[in-house]
């Protein structure tokens, strides 16, 4: 019996398995780029790390634990600055065209 329990885990969950694409990618604007824009930094993630922050944007410019990611990495504004996600710039967060929500 386990050895048929085995035989499904290995032909039903493990070889029809994936590896996501956008952990091998550098994400910036909802797409996948080669480089970040000059006025954004790459952050990868760190694997031996147990948590992951959220992107600062205008709208919520303070940063959240999303849960553990590994080989994940993206174009994130400088620490002092926030993205404003319609315009894809970085902006002090007093300074946003779009508003903040507090």
């Amino acid at each position: 019996m386990l050895d048929k329990a085995l035989i499904f885990f290995f032909f039903g969950v493990v070889w029809p398995y994936d590896k996501s694409t956008v952990s091998y990618c550098l994400w910036h604007n909802n797409s996948c780029v080669d480089i970040c824009p000059e006025w954004m930094v790459e952050v990868k993630s760190d694997c031996m790390q147990s948590y992951w922050k959220s992107q600062r944007t205008c709208e919520h410019p303070e940063a959240m634990l999303v849960g553990t990611m590994c080989g994940f990495s993206r174009c994130d504004c400088p620490d002092h600055t926030v993205l404003d996600t319609e315009t894809g710039y970085c902006y002090d967060v007093d300074n946003c065209p779009t508003k903040h929500t507090e």
